[in-house]
């Protein structure tokens, strides 16, 4: 029998913060499995809406986890949070990183239903444990408070 594994969503306009993370993950969270990285806020809104090229649940599946950039381009991910209050959408647990830790993106971000907040400027030690622990959360069953 197969072990469950979980999807993941990463949202960020840097290629190779995505690149890292995806690295990251892949090498020390085997049940995390990326589905899709997306380079801004409306990409993701369409992802998680099934919209245009995302279309296909098959290849591209809802995701468990998504860890979501909060400055980007179009769409920030504050505002991709704030849209996803006013969706009917399944449990998703999010984690979001800043370039910085305002303590006004952190609290606006915790107010929209975040659970980890994280500065970019991590090391790549802090990265393995952010990963590691998401995936511990899934396995127990905890997730995100959006439904």
């Amino acid at each position: 029998m197969a072990e469950k594994t979980y999807t993941v969503l990463i949202v960020d306009d840097y290629e190779a913060d995505r690149f890292f993370l995806k690295e990251t993950i892949r090498q020390h969270a085997p049940k995390l499995h990326v589905v899709a990285e997306v380079g801004d806020g409306e990409q993701a809104v369409a992802y998680l809406s099934g919209e245009g090229q995302f279309a296909n649940r098959k290849l591209h599946p809802l995701p468990d986890v998504m860890i979501l950039d909060v400055r980007m381009p179009r769409m920030t991910g504050l505002e991709v949070l704030e849209w996803l209050q006013k969706q009917n959408f399944p449990q998703l647990k999010i984690a979001m990183m800043a370039d910085s830790s305002s303590a006004i993106h952190r609290a606006k971000a915790l107010a929209l239903g975040v659970e980890h907040f994280y500065s970019k400027i991590m090391g790549h030690g802090e990265m393995i444990v952010l990963v590691k622990r998401l995936q511990d959360e899934l396995e127990r069953g905890e997730r995100g408070r959006f439904l």
